[in-house]
């Protein structure tokens, strides 16, 4: 993947104590353009935003367990604004 875990963990890192996964898609999609939209182009399925936001979407929750948030089930607007099922994430401030 062209997005790095290192891109990711920055922008988890610069979100702060509390967010959800769909704030983090979003984040990646607009600092990270080209290559987002690389990896899109070259997923051979008629879903690449559901099919990468879903690969995104495991790789922010091992990244956010690594750094001590915890997560529940939660929904808000996806990058289409459409509501749908996300991961809200939070820790406590001692990390």
């Amino acid at each position: 993947m062209t997005i790095s875990n290192e891109v990711i963990e920055q922008i988890i890192r610069d979100a702060g104590a509390e967010f959800d996964s769909h704030e983090i898609i979003l984040k990646i999609a607009q600092q990270n353009q080209r290559s987002y939209v690389a990896e899109l182009a070259a997923l051979q399925t008629d879903t690449p935003f559901q099919t990468f936001h879903s690969m995104l979407g495991k790789r922010i929750k091992a990244i956010c367990e690594q750094h001590g948030y915890v997560g529940e089930a939660s929904r808000s607007q996806d990058i289409f604004g459409h509501y749908s099922n996300c991961v809200f994430w939070s820790r406590n401030d001692d990390h």
